[in-house]
């Protein structure tokens, strides 16, 4: 059976993220993919789902508002009932596929997961936290490693994982509903347990729990096994579509070609997209990319004061 046949990708976004989710699911059926995509929204518009529909093979599941961040939710979407192939890919709605990834859409072993390993260890990767990893993973899911089973912990925009492992999905639900805030965001303070939130615990588990599957040696999708088929990840904000950064003009000449596609492919028509995405305006967003860090601060405060 091909990786097209039998994994299920899934991601997840609020109306924030909306174009992101879009334009993963367009470079993945520009680049030949064909595998089912499942989306969970929050607070979409309709004109929004109706165009990720519109690219085939795309489910959307409606997600309820929650002062939760959607991410939090990223083990629940990727154990539904309704997934029926043998594996499951979550893929942040902050990336593209580079080419076609289906090769790395399994592990060689069902009792691995491919997710990449932090290196160097992050700053939040210290004896203390890891003490309150271990205690945790103990209380919740009844035994715990005495020692951590990796010397860093793991950076989870891109995870795939059999479905034999539904019960440890299960445990990375659980233990994210018990140790995180009900209104956390996508990170929490430096300093903190679980800063990366999801991310965070997750790595508690995959260190400390007995019976986690065990990460790949070799992790394929970030380019290492070929420069020309990768996930690119779009890690800082603000986000491709609202306005490039510095960071972000890096991934420009892998988004442009998707933008393209789905406009020629009729998708979605330029004047539809934000003034980001749209190909005239590149050259001011590129010019402007040195302002971004302030805009982006100015966005996040309006955020905080206005959060309901």
């Amino acid at each position: 059976m091909k990786p097209q046949d039998d994994t299920t990708i899934v991601t997840a976004g609020d109306a924030a993220f909306a174009w992101g989710a879009f334009l993963l699911a367009a470079s993945m059926r520009m680049n030949g993919m064909r595998q089912k995509l499942i989306v969970g929204v929050m607070e979409w518009p309709e004109q929004m789902k109706k165009r990720i529909l519109s690219l085939g093979g795309v489910e959307v599941v409606d997600l309820p508002k929650d002062r939760r961040c959607v991410t939090c939710q990223k083990p629940a979407l990727m154990n539904l009932e309704r997934i029926d192939t043998s594996w499951v890919c979550w893929a942040d709605s902050d990336g593209v596929a580079v080419g076609d990834i289906s090769e790395w859409l399994k592990t060689p072993d069902e009792d691995e997961i491919a997710i990449r390993k932090y290196s160097p260890p992050p700053p939040d990767f210290t004896p203390e936290n890891l003490e309150i990893w271990r205690r945790d993973v103990k209380q919740y899911t009844g035994k715990a490693l005495d020692k951590p089973r990796y010397g860093t912990r793991m950076n989870a925009p891109f995870i795939v994982i059999n479905r034999k492992h539904r019960d440890f999905l299960s445990r990375w639900q659980k233990q994210i509903e018990s140790v995180l805030p009900a209104d956390v965001e996508i990170i929490m303070k430096h300093g903190t347990a679980y800063f990366q939130t999801d991310e965070s615990v997750l790595g508690s588990l995959l260190c400390f729990d007995p019976d986690a599957p065990k990460v790949v040696d070799d992790y394929k999708a970030n380019g290492s096994a070929d420069p020309n088929r990768y996930f690119a990840h779009f890690a800082y904000n603000p986000k491709p579509w609202q306005m490039w950064n510095s960071h972000s003009l890096k991934w420009h000449k892998v988004i442009a070609p998707v933008v393209e596609w789905a406009v020629d492919n009729g998708y979605v028509k330029e004047r539809e997209l934000p003034l980001a995405l749209r190909k005239r305006w590149w050259p001011v967003f590129r010019a402007l990319a040195f302002t971004a860090p302030w805009v982006w601060r100015g966005i996040k405060l309006r955020r905080r004061l206005f959060r309901k």
